[in-house]
């Protein structure tokens, strides 16, 4: 019975450092989203009189509250469900929408829920950079259009609110979103100026925000394409095949060193993970340098093509992280895990291993099998010498 339980147990704490850390930093994201937007449209109702805006849109003001905490608000539920799959893209996102959400709700002496969760979650983000490391062409995409639309949303919505703040008026949508356009752009063509003192605020916190997403868009979607195309054209020969259908063998001890002996001469595709200051007789262009607890090495190292992982470090912890990491980016992937000790095997199953092999112990059994007299398998006598 306490065996059961201490399996549940352990089971239960595999599942929580596989959501560590992005379900609370994505949870708290997704909530100071929320929270932005209620607070925006709890937000007192602007004197129109005084900013002599379009009469009809009167109630359209007041129901839009606080327009740049509302897109924010927007935008900070869209990249806390990014980080909760730990896409690389939602954290820049995140980091630069709770910077400015932060600034928003300072410059408007908001010292409440909605300034302190941001501030709180931004510097959580900042200190678990590095958990979010997953990539998807796809997700940058999707992240950055609708960032894009958001802001040109706000952007053409407010100044057609505002109209009357601006020189000369600005009284269609065609010309509220011409206006979005050039002042994001940074073009600046001077046709239409803002005239009033909340004409002109708006105009700051449209530069502040746009400018900001398109920043991130540049780094995280634009920066790492053009990257590749430019190392595509002046260095063709670094350029590799992507592996398929093979094995990525993560360790550098003696018995991840042996089985790339053997992987090699059996003719089997496979891939090495080493860290930094290892030597192997494996090829070059068979090898990554780094930690494979880390998505990202085993990303590099081709898993979503591969049919096998093999967990061989010499710590049984760290072949337990390989294959809780392996089987989150790939669930379909097979793992076989290394159990230096006899101990380790019931906590690699728990790890979702596929199968837990202990080489120590199946050496001492077999040596034990020699003492004794026993035969051995034909495949194995060129390992022995003697009688």
């Amino acid at each position: 019975m306490q065996s059961a339980e201490q399996n549940r147990r352990q089971i239960w704490l595999n599942r929580f450092w596989s959501m560590w850390p992005q379900a609370p930093i994505g949870t708290a994201v997704i909530l100071a989203g929320i929270l932005n937007i209620v607070d925006g449209l709890r937000y007192p109702a602007v004197d129109l009189a005084g900013l002599e805006p379009l009469l009809k849109l009167d109630d359209s003001l007041w129901t839009l509250g606080s327009g740049s905490q509302i897109v924010l608000g927007g935008l900070l539920i869209m990249v806390g469900i990014g980080l909760l799959w730990r896409l690389s893209v939602a954290w820049s996102f995140a980091v630069v929408i709770m910077t400015i959400t932060v600034g928003v709700n300072l410059i408007q002496e908001k010292w409440q829920f909605s300034l302190f969760l941001p501030g709180v979650v931004l510097l959580a983000a900042l200190a678990f950079r590095k958990k979010f490391n997953r990539r998807a062409t796809g997700a940058n995409l999707v992240f950055s259009l609708a960032s894009m639309i958001a802001v040109t949303a706000y952007g053409s919505f407010g100044s057609l609110l505002l109209g009357r703040g601006f020189e000369p008026k600005i009284s269609d949508i065609a010309t509220s979103f011409y206006f979005t356009v050039v002042t994001l752009s940074t073009v600046g063509y001077g046709s239409t100026t803002p005239a009033t003192l909340e004409a002109r605020l708006f105009v700051v916190s449209l530069i502040v925000v746009g400018l900001s997403i398109v920043a991130t868009i540049t780094a995280s979607v634009i920066g790492p394409a053009l990257s590749g195309e430019l190392t595509r054209i002046f260095q063709p020969e670094e350029k590799k095949m992507k592996p398929s259908n093979h094995v990525i063998l993560a360790g550098d001890g003696p018995i991840s060193t042996n089985a790339a002996i053997e992987l090699t001469e059996k003719g089997i595709p496979f891939i090495q993970i080493l860290s930094p200051g290892a030597t192997s007789s494996t090829p070059a262009d068979q090898i990554i340098r780094g930690n494979p607890c880390e998505e990202s090495i085993l990303t590099d190292a081709g898993i979503q093509s591969a049919r096998l992982v093999i967990a061989a470090q010499q710590d049984d912890g760290q072949n337990a992280f390989i294959s809780l990491v392996a089987k989150d980016l790939k669930e379909d992937i097979s793992v076989l895990a290394i159990a230096n000790s006899v101990s380790a095997i019931a906590r690699l199953k728990l790890a979702r291993a596929d199968l837990v092999f202990a080489p120590n112990a199946l050496g001492g059994r077999i040596m034990v099998d020699l003492v004794m007299g026993k035969e051995i398998s034909e495949d194995h006598r060129d390992l022995i010498e003697g009688i």
